[in-house]
Parts: C-alpha cells; sequence; structure tokens
C-alpha cells in the first residue's frame, strides 16, 4: 500500500468527487457470490476540505433520497472514515452525497456511496492507494446497510465488470471483464425491499440435491458470462431454486414481469439483489427497449408505478467525477 511508506501523505486539493456505477447482484444462482456493475445509474459524492475536525455528511439538493448524517450509521461515511485512518489524517472532511440510486431498490445503493465516498476521500490525495486498497473499507460501508459484510454489489461497483466473490471471506474476488454487447433492461417497481427483511426469509439449510444442482447453475452461468453466450446466460439466470423463489414473493408482480419479460423476446429475467428491481437479458438494443416497455406494463397493470433503464455492463467501476467546479 502506497501509503505505508516514509513519505507522509498530505492533501493536494481542496475538493474531490466520485462516481461509482450500480450493480446488478445474484444473477439467479450467485447468490451473495455474483455482481456486475452498469453504467446506467449511480451515486456521486463530493469530499470538501473543512476547517472544523472531524467529519461531517450533508446530502445535494438534487438527491433522490436522503439518509441519516451521522457518520458512523451512514455507508458511506464508514467506508470514508476506514480510510482517513489508513491516511491517518486528522482534519474536516464534508462528504456531499447525491443519491441518483434509492435505497432498498435492488441495485447497490448503499454500496455505490460506499465506494464514491471512499475513491473521492482518496482523490483528495491525489490517489495513494490503489483501488484494491479499498476494498476492506467498502466493505465495511456496506455492512452499515446489510449487517454483514457482502462484496457483490460493492466490490464490482469499486473495479467495474463482474465479481466472483467468497462468501466465507468477501475481501477475496475475482473479477472478469464482461463483454459490452451484453444489453439488460432494468425495472424498478416503486416498491422497497430492505436486505435485513429479505434475508429473514432465507434458510439456514437446504437439501444437498439442490445444493448441489445450484452448484452446477452457478458454475455455467460464470462460464457462459465470460464466453459472451448471452442466451445461455439468460437460462441459467432462471435456475435458482433456493433464493429467489423465496424472495419473489415479496413482490407481487414478480411473475408478471417475468412472463413480460420473456414474451418480449429476453433471455432470461431475474431479481437483482433482494429486488425489487428486475433484470432482463438480450443482445439487441431495439429489443431491449420493448422488453423494458414489457416489463413496466407489467407493473402498471398490477397496480405499481415502476421506471427502468436499458443499459450495458461498466467494466470501469469508480471513477472521478469532473464537474465545472472541480477542474
Amino acid at each position: 500500500m502506497k501509503v505505508l511508506g516514509s513519505e507522509p501523505v498530505s492533501v493536494k486539493t481542496d475538493r474531490a468527487a466520485a462516481w461509482a456505477p450500480a450493480s446488478l447482484s445474484n444473477l439467479g444462482p450467485g447468490f451473495d457470490v455474483l455482481g456486475i456493475a452498469f453504467d446506467a445509474w449511480g451515486d456521486r459524492v463530493e469530499a470538501v476540505l473543512t476547517d472544523k475536525p472531524g467529519l461531517i455528511i450533508s446530502y445535494s439538493t438534487e438527491s433522490v433520497w436522503k439518509g441519516v448524517c451521522e457518520p458512523h450509521l451512514n455507508t458511506a461515511g464508514v467506508a470514508a472514515s476506514r480510510i482517513l485512518d489508513i491516511l491517518d489524517y486528522q482534519g474536516g472532511i464534508e462528504l456531499i452525497i447525491k443519491k441518483n440510486i434509492a435505497p432498498g431498490s435492488g441495485v447497490g445503493s448503499s454500496a455505490s456511496s460506499a465506494v464514491a465516498a471512499a475513491w473521492a476521500i482518496n482523490l483528495l490525495f491525489d490517489k495513494p492507494l490503489e483501488k484494491k486498497d479499498l476494498v476492506r473499507a467498502v466493505l465495511a460501508g456496506e455492512s452499515i446497510a446489510s449487517g454483514s459484510e457482502h462484496g457483490d454489489n460493492v466490490i464490482s461497483s469499486l473495479l467495474g465488470g463482474m465479481v466472483i466473490v467468497s462468501s466465507s471471506d468477501p475481501s477475496s474476488y475475482r473479477r472478469i471483464r464482461i463483454d459490452e454487447s451484453l444489453t439488460i433492461s432494468i425495472v424498478l417497481p416503486s416498491v422497497q425491499i430492505l436486505t435485513r427483511a429479505a434475508r429473514a426469509l432465507l434458510p439456514e439449510m437446504v437439501p444437498f440435491s439442490e445444493a448441489v444442482s445450484h452448484s452446477s447453475s452457478l458454475a455455467m452461468l460464470i462460464d457462459a458470462l465470460k464466453d459472451g453466450d448471452w442466451r445461455a446466460v439468460g437460462e441459467h439466470i432462471m435456475q435458482d431454486r433456493m433464493v429467489e423463489p423465496l424472495r419473489g414473493r415479496l413482490l407481487s408482480c414478480y411473475d408478471e414481469i417475468k412472463r413480460a419479460a420473456l414474451d418480449a423476446g429476453a433471455y432470461g429475467c431475474a431479481l437483482s439483489g433482494s429486488g425489487p428491481a428486475m433484470f432482463a437479458i438480450s443482445e439487441d438494443s431495439e429489443e431491449s427497449d420493448e422488453i423494458l416497455s414489457a416489463m413496466i406494463r407489467a407493473c402498471e397493470n398490477a397496480g405499481i408505478e415502476a421506471t427502468g433503464t436499458v443499459t450495458i455492463p461498466d467494466n470501469d467501476g469508480v471513477r472521478e467525477w469532473m464537474t465545472p467546479d472541480i477542474a
């Protein structure tokens, strides 16, 4: 780690901003193991030096949502604090968060904020840390939202592409670049499903035969993602028999959305994370728009408002956000 040399780390600028992409997680049989960053949505965090020592948090007026401002209760605050500890910085910093992703959406809202905050702090010091050096900090931030460390959303948002994460040690991971010919239609029903509540539904034990089948589906899905075989990806994201059938009950129009996506030509459709976001796989941008429209109509026909987007994988992960005020 670069900051552990003899040279002290010092502030290089008085303000910096970072943007971190949203992410899909689980991807069917990849519960707590797989995550893919996508480029349509993300959170922005600006770090600004202040005269008063300590870390404070505020929200941009443009935020779609405003959360707690106590640093130890905020995912961005915890991640930023860990980076400040690594850098041994005792001065004052304000984090200004612009939430573009609502919590409980299923596309890594808490992860995106944690990652953007950690990188914004790193930018203030002229990037003495590499992205891999931030993994522990952003995992700590993510744990504030989920109750424990889970790397599928947060590490994919940090690094970009797809990550395969160890369930026993989330700081252990593999990253795979995903071909951007993949198009993803994502629908976001206006329903909030919190990660903690969704985890409470999960069984402590599953039959051995189901575990073997699950492992087979996961292996095939990862290989298909590496090869860019999107039809096979679509098939295998619908092979989860342990988690998604339970979590799908939390979204009243789950079956209708999936049916609408498949009828419109999607190769496959599944929940992202604990939902309510659902995503469908295809490889034609025009068809992807039609798939998204069908998914949104399914929600509306069930009396639930919905928004959505068509996107592609984000292989870059968190990066500096340049504005006229931050040159």
